[in-house]
């Protein structure tokens, strides 16, 4: 993974995710492609408890690409729909680190600015304890 050469605005939000199940969806010479569907918590600017599944090719070369898909519920009940995608790698033989642009949707008066932001996470994961980390910040 190269540095980032996007430029990071505010923090909006960290998201700390416990996987629930992971699939095997293909094997090639070229590597393996995963689906991992999470349990998710955010905090920030906003908070929410929320599900998500997230699809990433493991190449053989030690490099990752992922694609992610979630949903989020506030406790006043607002509700957040967010996907993106992004590249990644191991740093060590279980874990990951990761990196990639998120985008928001939500029908939420009060949270109607989520909806002009674009997002960049950085973020890390630990397959033995299936827990992932992430920050996600304000694309400038």
């Amino acid at each position: 993974m190269q540095m980032s050469k996007k430029t990071k605005g505010d923090l909006l939000v960290e998201n700390t995710g416990k996987m629930v199940s992971t699939s095997v969806r293909e094997i090639s010479p070229t590597g393996i492609k995963l689906e991992y569907n999470s349990q998710d918590q955010t905090k920030g600017k906003y908070k929410a408890n929320g599900v998500s599944t997230t699809t990433v090719w493991l190449k053989t070369d030690g490099t990752a690409e992922w694609e992610t898909k979630g949903i989020e519920t506030t406790n006043e009940g607002d509700f957040i729909a967010a996907w993106g995608k992004g590249t990644g790698k191991n740093t060590s033989p279980t874990t990951q680190s990761w990196e990639g642009e998120v985008h928001f949707m939500t029908q939420s008066k009060k949270l109607s600015w989520l909806n002009d932001v674009k997002g960049w996470v950085e973020g890390s994961g630990n397959q033995v304890t299936g827990e992932s980390h992430g920050k996600i910040y304000e694309q400038k």
